[in-house]
């Protein structure tokens, strides 16, 4: 071993996209299970193409691959060597095809490309196999032909990923934790690891119409952006408790979610969805809280009555669903002829207009109405809507990561109940289950906490953890605006951006599930990039024309980070998914 290595700049190596690289720290480096005992530094490794940190027991020569793992290259491939190891999958896989087995010689030519991207042969590879499944359209597996899927994406230009994006301006732990803690720090804990918090959401002042220019630009950018001023919902500053209990009726149809006193967390527990298979996780557990419908005076007396309890309303005031003659309009029949104009004559519809606009958002899709305890926590997750989120009354704390934070955040499966939610629990981060966890969110988040009157603009697909921070028995009520994101789905930009990406490895677990069953998923998803993967006439199909598509989209080398990124082997393991925001260690920490 090598504990204090020579500086990486003085053996002239590279990372993958060429650049020098300049210190261990940033070395990437194949993730691909390798051989207990045969740990070797591993800068390069092309065939399986997963970069994680590893460790090494000896140096490479200059120009030189070293690598042990279940990929196939020798523990020694040099760039001449991943040129021939292409050529041959290039020659087998046209063999493959013209002998009649084309998902075979696919699959070879896949991974010709991915071996040597930029090489004659990776281009040849491509070629061929774009010219395959022109020819034979029976390639494309039929579940993959659902309706706005990315994978039938053709794309304006060569496959490449979008630069990364961060929610905060830079600013230091310190500067983030000052300015985004809540007001009432002594009353408040913030129900996140503070290690997480990398910088501060920023604001602006909407009063004036520069003000408002720059939040429209933030917006335009589809980053999170704090709203001060903006004044789209005049009328709620009337609203409290008492307001909305005058406007509303017995009708028992509001939703309410009910946790226990300690625990005081909420999460929507969803076991089946139409379009898809929930057999694989049809008995998972589920934590923290319980579905009730309720009168909004009947959620009040049951929070009042109930000490072992805590209740948290989540109820839509308004859905607004497309049909042939436009948008059809349900309101929620609890509520008054007041209260509907408060969330609809009275919204600033020029404001709303221009957000829509800057924003390039779909329809105004719904509102909703959140009544919740101080301290409340809603953790970790992601919705498929932009969202602007008004705070009323009280306070709430916001700490927000981009999408791509789902690398260290392990999303649930989308065949889980708890689709949309991160089972990595940020209040005790537990890096034995979730390795990647601290690496990947360290400094990462953006937090704020959000004060009456102010809005917050969550992009779609942007992963959100939030508390309510209100005075210890005080109520935070807050509504929001989710715009629908159709549109993007159905004419989607190229490259394609962070939250698309996400959807991207959403739609391909999807195909996988509908092809080979959710049970599957996992077994085929972590192991994509290996050729043993999917050998019957079921999956290998599937598994083709998913690497095909990424690699049209994404780019054939950036093909092997984005399934590193997305399809995590944790993420899967049935253990690790029952226990995860609910295991014993969570219960032993809380108590402690």
């Amino acid at each position: 071993p090598h504990p204090t290595p020579c500086h990486p700049s003085s053996l002239g190596l590279q990372t993958m996209d060429g650049s020098a690289l300049s210190s261990w720290a940033a070395l990437p480096c194949c993730r691909c299970r390798c051989r207990r005992g045969g740990h070797v530094l591993q800068y390069r490794c092309v065939a399986a193409g997963l970069h994680a940190r590893g460790c090494w027991k000896s140096r490479p020569r200059r120009g030189e691959h070293r690598h042990v793992c279940h990929a196939g290259l020798p523990k020694s491939t040099s760039d001449a060597g991943l040129r021939e190891l292409a050529e041959s999958r290039l020659k087998a896989g046209l063999s493959a095809i013209a002998a009649g087995r084309p998902q075979e010689g696919i699959s070879q030519l896949l991974r010709a490309e991915r071996l040597a991207p930029a090489e004659a042969s990776g281009r040849a590879a491509a070629s061929a196999v774009a010219e395959a499944f022109a020819a034979l359209p029976d390639l494309v597996p039929t579940a993959a032909r659902r309706t706005g899927s990315l994978l039938l994406l053709e794309p304006s230009g060569p496959g490449r990923r979008s630069a990364p994006e961060r929610a905060h301006g830079g600013k230091t732990n310190a500067a983030a934790a000052q300015e985004a803690s809540p007001a009432r720090s002594q009353e408040a804990r913030l129900r996140y690891e503070p290690w997480l918090v990398g910088g501060a959401v920023p604001r602006v002042d909407c009063s004036t119409s520069e003000g408002f220019k720059q939040a429209l630009s933030a917006i335009s950018r589809h980053v999170p952006v704090v709203m001060e001023n903006l004044g789209l919902m005049p009328a709620t500053k009337h609203w409290d408790v008492d307001y909305l209990r005058q406007h509303t009726n017995e009708w028992p149809g509001m939703n309410v979610l009910r946790s226990s006193g300690q625990d005081n967390r909420y999460l929507y527990y969803v076991p089946e969805q139409e379009d898809r298979d929930m057999s694989a996780f049809k008995d998972a557990p589920r934590h923290a809280s319980s579905d009730l419908r309720l009168s909004f005076s009947a959620f009040l007396r049951a929070a009042q009555d109930d000490p072992q309890g805590r209740y948290y309303l989540q109820a839509p005031l308004v859905l607004r669903n497309p049909s042939e003659e436009g948008l059809v309009e349900t309101w929620n029949r609890g509520i008054d002829s007041r209260l509907r104009a408060d969330c609809d004559q009275d919204v600033n519809r020029e404001r709303l207009d221009a957000i829509k606009a800057a924003g390039n958002f779909g329809f105004w899709s719904r509102s909703q109405l959140f009544v919740g305890p101080s301290e409340s926590l809603s953790p970790a997750h992601y919705d498929q809507y932009d969202n602007i989120y008004l705070q009323v009354a009280g306070e709430k704390h916001f700490l927000l990561f981009d999408p791509s934070a789902a690398e260290g955040l392990y999303p649930f499966p989308v065949s889980h109940p708890y689709d949309e939610y991160a089972m990595v629990d940020l209040e005790h981060v537990d890096s034995q289950a979730f390795p990647r966890a601290r690496s990947a969110l360290e400094g990462r988040g953006a937090a704020v906490t959000l004060k009456p009157g102010e809005a917050l603009y969550v992009p779609t697909h942007w992963w959100h953890h939030v508390q309510g921070t209100a005075a210890r028995g005080a109520w935070s009520i807050s509504v929001n605006f989710w715009f629908a994101i159709h549109q993007a789905l159905m004419q989607p930009v190229h490259p394609l951006p962070l939250h698309l990406e996400l959807e991207l490895a959403r739609h391909a677990e999807l195909l996988l599930s509908d092809v080979a069953g959710s049970s599957s998923v996992g077994r085929l998803a972590t192991k994509l990039l290996e050729e043993e993967c999917c050998a019957d006439d079921v999956s290998l199909p599937a598994r083709n024309f998913i690497l095909h598509r990424f690699a049209v989209l994404l780019g054939a080398k950036n093909v092997p980070s984005f399934v590193h990124e997305h399809f995590q082997a944790e993420r899967f393991n049935r253990s690790t998914v029952t226990k995860a925001l609910g295991g014993p260690a969570r219960a032993q920490k809380t108590s402690a």
